[in-house]
């Protein structure tokens, strides 16, 4: 008899009580039945708890809402999503989830549909969808931008197709990619999508799947346009340190599959990893793909490239 396939759905809240009630209830109208919710919390000075155990008592004969217990170790970001998975039962999929969106009813049945008519099963498999982003007040902002269906390593080494929370991956990604190995600080979304990109499979579903919520200074920064993007990358790469955490993060994947990765993965690592000469520099600067989806992003690290930054 044929087994419908289980999701493990991971959140991880910190001082969200004003807006997990909204994403608990998405969560539980999901059309896919077959759902677990994790949740750790990572030391909430609010009511976030209180919220999340009322929610579980409401819900206590469905079981599909487990509170984790944090032993009052407050991990951040993306330690806290990697606990989850480490403590949470075995899934045939699981799916990272932030504590302020609003998934969109057919989320998880669309990603199970998709992922399981993958014929690589026994590979790290990513899937991710589009979405859309809001304002916190309910004001429609965009819908991601499109991405490739075939994504290759080139694309993930510094570009995010997708967030975290429209992620949803197998149990091989799960002890390949995050059980067995030592991910580091880089953000789960990157490193989960270019350890599939590399090892395995990703999906892409045009489809939209969840909202997006963007808060005021987030918006400011990254949703006004390509002149607004330009000074957010001015301040916080040009100027900042983010490229050169995101050069370090590209080495520890480097030094972490650096036995599994074939030939070509090998050479691309090696010219964004190794530390600068004249040449690399002229090849990164000269570099023929694209390494980020939008124009503005796309000139920043060339920049940088010039300048020898990273």
């Amino acid at each position: 008899m044929h087994t419908a396939p289980t999701v493990n759905i991971l959140l991880a809240t910190y001082n969200g009580s004003k807006h997990i009630r909204k994403q608990l209830d998405s969560l539980l109208a999901q059309t896919y039945p077959h759902i677990t919710i994790y949740i750790r919390d990572d030391g909430s000075q609010d009511n976030t708890v209180e919220i999340v155990k009322k929610y579980i008592a409401d819900n206590s004969s469905t079981k599909k809402i487990t509170l984790l217990d944090n032993d009052g170790v407050n991990l951040g970001c993306p330690a806290s999503f990697y606990q989850i998975l480490k403590e949470c039962k075995t899934a045939d999929y699981y799916a990272f989830c932030d504590q302020d969106d609003v998934w969109y009813p057919d989320k998880i049945k669309w990603a199970v549909e998709k992922l399981s008519k993958s014929p690589q099963k026994v590979k790290p498999l990513v899937y991710f969808s589009a979405y859309e982003y809001y304002t916190d007040t309910g004001k429609f902002l965009r819908q991601s931008p499109p991405q490739k269906k075939h994504i290759t390593l080139t694309d993930v080494l510094y570009y995010t197709p997708a967030s975290g929370f429209v992620l949803v991956f197998n149990e091989a990604a799960r002890q390949e990619l995050i059980l067995s190995v030592a991910p580091g600080k880089e953000l789960h979304d990157r490193w989960l999508l270019r350890g599939a990109a590399c090892f395995g499979s990703i999906i892409y579903d045009p489809r939209c799947s969840a909202a997006h919520v963007r808060h005021a200074k987030a918006v400011t920064a990254e949703d006004s346009g390509n002149s607004s993007l330009i000074r957010s990358f001015l301040k916080n790469e040009i100027c900042g340190t983010a490229m050169c955490d995101s050069k370090k993060y590209l080495q520890h994947f480097q030094k972490t599959f650096q036995k599994r990765l074939g030939k070509s993965q090998r050479k691309i690592l090696a010219l964004f990893t190794a530390p600068n000469t004249l040449t690399r520099q002229i090849r990164k600067l000269f570099y023929p793909r694209r390494l980020r989806a939008r124009f503005a992003g796309e000139i920043a690290i060339r920049i940088l490239f010039l300048i020898g930054k990273i």
